[in-house]
């Protein structure tokens, strides 16, 4: 094993463990009812979205484009468990990729095409020193493994960690795959597979963050935590992405602060912003009181929440909503997602999400954005749905969608949530649906799964194609 560096991995056995994170540890009675929104009928094909499968829809007809070397690194992976790292010539690469991308718009290589690819793939690079290193590969990420298998599953619990007054760094396990020339067959290849890690860190702040809407007016959102991009030896780096992530209802931003590998992705100087929502009484909650002193006396409980709940239907349908308070919050989050616009330059490298009710709020504010005419970088959606009051405007149906539920949630029912999402499929969005049960069996208070979840969509929409994997550029690996 060599000595681990920013762009570089060791070899190590690759594991990962569900453990509690910030939404679950922030569960209590009073929280227990996520948002909701009008149910709807779900229409029959609706089915198709079952546990542990995915289902997508894109909103625009595919187009033929031409494969890439860059493309086809980021497959080796699927191509390694076809060929379980055997030899094979050109004709198995065609016929992989006519399977692979075939229904998504690619030209079918030609045999030479297809042989100058293996070629390219399999060609030797020049490392820093200018000595020859082997052929560049793909990473495809397992996860973290943790110190305790038992404990918490914060930063400080992982292989590798280590925490400065600012900064956080851990190890990231996953294996690398390289194509190399096939010994004793002429025109031949192979894939070989390596367990390794990578060396991930982020810089950490707890802040509070000014915006300003579109009318002019100034607000703030207090105590939010921000995870800046860092490289090892170097420091912090300019992002180039920006991910504004809203937690669930009655929790806070910095619940975030000891989870920065739920959000953190190999090969992207990633900014992530989770800021705190307001404290609000909520309608639905008119008798929860809470005794303030003689001269308040009895006061309505506030909680951190994105808008104020009109009713509490118990997760059996979607709740309804005060609209005031939601316009008011959209209009703040334009105001932040405008600010991170400005620093990363590009509407396109702007992501939202969110949790529970912040994966309500989340859509709304993505599908509303005013600016983005070319729409934002997309949306990770966690155990919630769009709200019935949510505009679908046609002009952002090519922005992802990627949204998770819990199999066996009771506070966003399946029976109902899925009218939700039929919605926007029925309207053309593009959207990458997820339904399975969380390992931990915490139904809609997601534990570890949740960092998994955001992670595998973060991938996707920031390295593209697949996401199945990214480059390896180290000889290490």
């Amino acid at each position: 094993a060599l000595e681990p560096h920013e762009r570089g991995f060791s070899e190590a056995a690759v594991g990962a463990r569900p453990a509690e994170g910030p939404m679950a540890a922030a569960a209590c009675a009073a929280a227990r009812r996520g948002a909701g929104g009008k149910a709807t009928k779900a229409r029959a094909n609706a089915a198709k979205a079952t546990v542990g499968g995915v289902r997508r829809t894109t909103g625009k007809a595919a187009v033929s484009k031409v494969v890439s070397i860059r493309l086809v690194r980021s497959l080796l992976p699927g191509l390694h468990r076809l060929t379980k790292g055997k030899a094979f010539r050109a004709q198995v690469l065609r016929a992989f990729l006519r399977k692979r991308l075939g229904p998504r718009g690619f030209r079918q290589p030609s045999v030479a095409d297809a042989e100058a690819l293996l070629r390219g793939l399999a060609r030797a690079r020049r490392a820093d020193g200018g000595e020859s290193a082997g052929p560049l590969g793909a990473w495809q990420p397992q996860g973290v493994r943790y110190i305790d298998p038992e404990g918490v599953a914060s930063v400080k619990n992982l292989q590798g960690s280590s925490i400065g007054t600012s900064w956080a760094t851990w190890n990231e396990y996953g294996n690398v795959y390289r194509l190399s020339k096939a010994e004793g067959a002429k025109c031949s290849y192979k894939v070989a597979c390596t367990n390794a890690f990578k060396r991930l860190s982020c810089s950490v702040q707890r802040r509070n963050l000014d915006v300003v809407t579109s009318e002019g007016e100034k607000s703030s959102f207090k105590s939010c935590i921000v995870f800046e991009p860092r490289r090892i030896g170097i420091g912090r780096v300019a992002p180039q992405w920006s991910f504004i992530y809203l937690h669930s209802f009655s929790n806070r931003g910095v619940d975030y602060l000891d989870f920065p590998q739920y959000f953190n992705i190999s090969g992207a100087a990633l900014r992530v912003v989770i800021p705190t929502a307001p404290n609000q009484e909520q309608t639905c909650f008119k008798d929860w009181n809470v005794w303030k002193g003689n001269k308040l006396q009895w006061r309505r409980i506030k909680f951190t929440s994105w808008f104020d709940y009109l009713t509490d239907r118990g997760g059996k349908a979607e709740n309804d909503v005060d609209l005031h308070s939601l316009l008011d919050m959209r209009a703040r989050l334009h105001g932040l997602i405008r600010r991170e616009v400005q620093r990363v330059g590009d509407p396109k490298r702007v992501i939202v999400g969110g949790a529970s009710q912040g994966c309500c709020v989340a859509l709304d504010a993505a599908l509303t954005y005013p600016e983005a005419i070319r729409v934002l970088g997309g949306v990770v959606g966690l155990v919630g749905h769009v709200l019935g009051s949510t505009p679908l405007d046609p002009a952002k149906r090519s922005m992802p969608l990627h949204l998770f539920h819990e199999a066996t949630d009771q506070e966003m029912n399946w029976k109902w949530v899925q009218g939700t999402e039929q919605r926007l499929l029925d309207a053309g969005f593009n959207v990458v649906s997820r339904r399975e049960a969380d390992p931990s069996g915490s139904g809609h208070w997601i534990q570890e799964i949740e960092g998994a979840w955001i992670r595998s969509a973060l991938r996707r929409l920031v390295h593209g194609g697949t996401g199945e994997s990214t480059s390896a550029s180290s000889s290490s690996a």
